[in-house]
This record gives C-alpha cells, sequence and structure tokens, in this order.
C-alpha cells in the first residue's frame, strides 16, 4: 500500500509539472545606466546580461530599460520607473512608463498552453492580447493605456477590451474611459525609444563581477509599501528581518497609520492564558 501510494504521489506530481505554466526568469538585456534592484531585503545594481528573478523590484535610472523572458516576453521600463518582476511575464508597475509585449507565437510553434503577460496597476490589472503590445503609464489621478497592437484587457466588472491602436484612462474609482487615440499630452511625455515596436535583443554575457548588496531601508522601499498593488500584502513577511534594524523599525512605526498590516509585527498579540512578568 505504501509503495502504491509512493507512485501515485510521484505521478501526480509529474502531471502537475507537465501542466503547470513554466516560470521564466527575466533577463535585463539592456541599460543606458546600472538599474537598482531590491531582491529578497538587500538592494543591488544590475547591469546589461545580468538575470533576474520572480520578486525583484525595479528602479530605473536616466534611461530606458529593456527586459526579456524565456517566454519571449519583452518589455520596457522608461526613466524614473518602479516595476517588480513576477512568475511567467507578470509586471507590476507602481510609477513610470512600461511597454510591453506578449512573445510572438504562430502554430504549430505556440506552448500548448500559451503566458499571457499581465501588468497589475494600482487601478486594476491588464492582461495583454495574443501577439499584442501595450503602452502603460502612471498619473497621480489615472493609469493610461495605448494598445499599440492587438486587444488588451482590464480586469473591471465587467472585463474590459481595448481595442488595437486605441487609448484608455483608469480613474481612481478603476473606471475606464476610451478614446480613438492618445492625447498630445500623452505622446510627448511618452519615451522616445516607445515610439518604435519592440524587439527581442540578444542577451549579453554577465558581467564578471558581482555587484556588493546592502540592506534596503525604509525609503528603498517605502512606495511599495503604501501601495495598493496586489503584492503588498507579501511585504510584511519579506521584510520582516528588516525589523531588528533599529532605524528600519522607528521608521516603520512612524508610518504605521499607513502601514496597517506591520502592526502585528511590531506590536504582536499576546496569547491568551499567557501572564506577563511584572517587573519592577
Amino acid at each position: 500500500m505504501v509503495h502504491r501510494s509512493h507512485l501515485w504521489i510521484t505521478a501526480l506530481s509529474i502531471a502537475l509539472t507537465l501542466t503547470s505554466p513554466a516560470h521564466a526568469d527575466w533577463t535585463l538585456a539592456r541599460a543606458d545606466a546600472p538599474v537598482a534592484v531590491v531582491r529578497g531585503a538587500n538592494v543591488s545594481a544590475a547591469h546589461a546580461g545580468d538575470r533576474l528573478r520572480d520578486g525583484d523590484l525595479l528602479e530605473s535610472g536616466d534611461g530606458v530599460v529593456h527586459l526579456q523572458d524565456e517566454h519571449g516576453t519583452l518589455a520596457a521600463l522608461g526613466p524614473q520607473t518602479r516595476a517588480m518582476l513576477t512568475a511567467d511575464a507578470h509586471v507590476a508597475l507602481l510609477r513610470g512608463w512600461l511597454k510591453i509585449a506578449a512573445a510572438a507565437c504562430a502554430p504549430p510553434s505556440c506552448a500548448t498552453t500559451p503566458v499571457t503577460p499581465r501588468v497589475d496597476t494600482e487601478r486594476g490589472a491588464i492582461d495583454i492580447g495574443a501577439n499584442a503590445a501595450a503602452i502603460v503609464a502612471t498619473r497621480d489621478d489615472a493609469i493610461d493605456i495605448f494598445s499599440e497592437t492587438g486587444a488588451q484587457s482590464f480586469a473591471a466588472k465587467p472585463p474590459a477590451t481595448i481595442a488595437d491602436g486605441r487609448f484608455a484612462s483608469i480613474d481612481a474609482r478603476a473606471r475606464l474611459q476610451r478614446s480613438a487615440r492618445p492625447p498630445d499630452a500623452f505622446i510627448a511625455a511618452m519615451p522616445v525609444p516607445f515610439r518604435d515596436a519592440l524587439q527581442p535583443l540578444a542577451r549579453p554575457v554577465p558581467p564578471a563581477s558581482t555587484t556588493p548588496s546592502r540592506a534596503v531601508t525604509y525609503d528603498d522601499i517605502a512606495p511599495w509599501l503604501v501601495s495598493t498593488l496586489p503584492a503588498r500584502k507579501t511585504f510584511p513577511a519579506r521584510f520582516r528581518s528588516r525589523l531588528a534594524d533599529a532605524a528600519f523599525r522607528r521608521d516603520i512605526g512612524t508610518h504605521l497609520k499607513a502601514l496597517p498590516d506591520w502592526r502585528a509585527l511590531l506590536y504582536p498579540p499576546t496569547r491568551s492564558g499567557v501572564r506577563r512578568a511584572r517587573y519592577p
């Protein structure tokens, strides 16, 4: 019986592996300057050729950053952009400009389950269509989307579609407003390289030396901690170890009103039936 159970569990594990989508890593294909990367609870600089991982928080400098993953998904970050990379061609855009293109795919070379790129924003998620490309930008009061090619879907209730060549804005109430073309202000502010279609880039050889890292400070990650992105709920566990640092702990405590999910870590609840010792 034990032997049969072992075989059944093994077969089930293999089946799940074959049917689950691949978790492809990203590569920093090209960058005009080093990119700040928060990995785990440490921050360092990434250069062209470096492999990026699920959960990496990126902050671009003054130039444009080109990324691609093993599925063939292409992405570019504009200057002063904050984004988080997650598995299966998902990107969370916190601030700035993102251009993303689904992997070119045509039968019979397509995978059985094609990977659909998704962009998480503070106004909701945007699913990038098959063989499609889109430009997403943040403003103080809205998210802008330009469907460069193909159709994109915004995860509203009910879901809304942004057709090929159309422009849309999502306001603070997650309401979608469409227009036939991007406004002049959007085009003027758009990074110049975004005017060209994204192209696969030859992956450069990674740098020989490893960039030193340091522990993150509150200022490094504060915009992420107070965001409304779905990834926010993972940050208390991820950065919990930094509470051992007095400065980090003080900053969390100072901003606790905006960080209610950290309260239990700063002030753990008392277990019932356990009496606290009193000291004179």
